[in-house]
């Protein structure tokens, strides 16, 4: 990697990132020179409404807008890059919101929006980066979707510029409001399994390609310019090649399987465990349906070093289908009792016993797997996380929400999202490669594998750089 310059002065290259996260952020391209970003996070009391914009308005979104039809906030702007989506949002949110703003460029809508207070992102993982940043340079609360980026750099960027601002962040990790995910945190750390050496996740989630590989027109009303964001001009491709739910399986656009589900099904044990800086990730990846997608399938591998208060141990994720050894998983007691294995799961192993899911726990010598509810070693466990008002969505939304107005924090905030973002990118990074990694978490960097460079950092494009 070349050494940045800025460095020759003798300050390190974590203080450098430090110093020059804000800067990254906040020069973007296409805005006027003389654009004076917004102040201070705007803080309303606990019984005003927040002003709102949703960036994405349909696919994830439209469960997005159903929910804040629930909640006491206003949707003042909705913005979405196809016109057809667009009114179908804003049709769907006509009901509460029917004065709420349209448009197609977030940038204008920036621009234009001055008393929004908070903005909800949900738009392919590729522009998940440049519009929180750019919100978050003017002072607005943030709620992005999972992953947090598509890169590794983009999600340090975004913890950083958060921490700067001092702006209320939330990933959608919506799963994270569950209590069966908070007491699952609670027992782990509380040693009730002991120390563990194992945790085996799979989905199967798997690549889809669309027939045409064409230069189509572009449909009437889909800004393809904007679509395409900060990644290399191509032309569009019909037959919903890309646009509008395809996008996740190509790598300049999406984070495959991993990224998809990764951050959902790692929660319990990345939270538990910290598992924010593994020491290599291994992989067995399978050939692919076309050039620049991910993989069938994939086994990635991170093995994590020992550290105070955790043991060495190893996270195998498994996608497009693959499972666990069924060896493994019989003598676990899982097939025995739950019988067929589910498509997508997690297993938790230690020493002391083992939790299958988010909520079944069952100790060394035990013929059965127990809810955590009900086991007994589970129930001398006190609460030490604070649990959220709700369940689902609108619990995980109404935090963020409660936060924005000075009211308890956020349980998925940009610190923790970006860390394990990081974690479950890093494996996306391996299965581009086809090969095992190192990973140099001070450095930003995979020692011997300069290619990694560019799966590590984004190049974007002029016009919505972020410099």
């Amino acid at each position: 990697m070349k050494q940045s310059p800025h460095l020759s002065a003798g300050i390190s290259r974590r203080q450098f990132l430090k110093r020059t996260a804000l800067t990254a952020a906040v020069i973007v391209a296409g805005t006027k020179p003389e654009h004076s970003f917004g102040g201070s996070p705007r803080r309303k009391a606990a019984g005003e409404a927040l002003n709102i914009a949703l960036v994405g308005t349909a696919g994830r979104a439209t469960n997005t807008i159903r929910d804040f039809l629930q909640l006491k906030e206003n949707v003042v702007a909705l913005c979405d890059v196809d016109l057809t989506r667009l009114a179908s949002g804003a049709k769907l949110a006509s009901t509460r919101f029917p004065k709420a703003r349209q448009y197609q460029d977030y940038r204008k809508l920036f621009d234009k929006e001055k008393d929004l207070d908070a903005v909800v992102v949900t738009t392919p993982d590729h522009m998940h980066a440049p519009i929180s940043l750019l919100a978050m340079a003017h002072g607005l609360h943030v709620f992005c979707e999972k992953p947090l980026t598509r890169t590794v750099w983009e999600a340090r960027r975004m913890r950083d510029m958060a921490r700067q601002r001092g702006v209320v962040t939330q990933m959608g990790t919506q799963g994270s409001a569950s209590n069966s995910v908070r007491r699952a945190v609670e027992i782990i750390r509380a040693g009730v399994l002991g120390a563990i050496h194992e945790v085996h996740i799979w989905c199967d989630r798997k690549p889809v390609l669309a027939r045409s590989d064409g230069h189509d027109e572009v449909p009437a009303g889909l800004d393809w310019d904007v679509w395409l964001g900060v990644a290399p001009v191509r032309p569009y491709a019909g037959n919903k090649r890309y646009h509008p739910h395809n996008w996740r399986w190509w790598t300049q656009f999406g984070t495959g399987p991993l990224g998809d589900m990764g951050c959902h099904l790692t929660n319990i044990a990345f939270r538990a465990l910290d598992l924010a800086a593994p020491a290599e990730i291994d992989v067995e990846v399978s050939d692919t349906l076309a050039s620049g997608m991910f993989p069938r399938q994939a086994k990635v591998l991170y093995r994590f070093p020992e550290q105070q208060g955790r043991k060495a141990l190893t996270l195998t994720w498994y996608d497009g289908g693959r499972l666990p050894d069924r060896q493994m998983l019989e003598a676990c007691g899982v097939s025995k009792q739950f019988g067929e294995v589910p498509k997508s799961e997690k297993l938790i192993i230690g020493d002391k016993g083992v939790l299958y899911g988010d909520g079944y726990v069952k100790l060394n010598g035990e013929d059965r797997f127990l809810g955590i509810l009900k086991h007994e070693a589970c129930k001398a466990v006190p609460e030490t996380i604070a649990r959220a008002k709700e369940q689902g969505t609108r619990g995980h939304y109404g935090e963020w929400v409660d936060a924005c107005k000075r009211i308890g924090s956020t349980y998925a905030g940009f610190d923790i999202a970006a860390a394990q973002t990081e974690m479950v990118l890093l494996g996306d990074v391996a299965v581009q490669l086809g090969r095992k990694i190192v990973w140099d978490a001070e450095n930003l960097r995979v020692p011997g594998e300069p290619s990694a460079d560019a799966l590590l950092r984004p190049v974007y494009r002029s016009g919505f750089t972020i410099s």
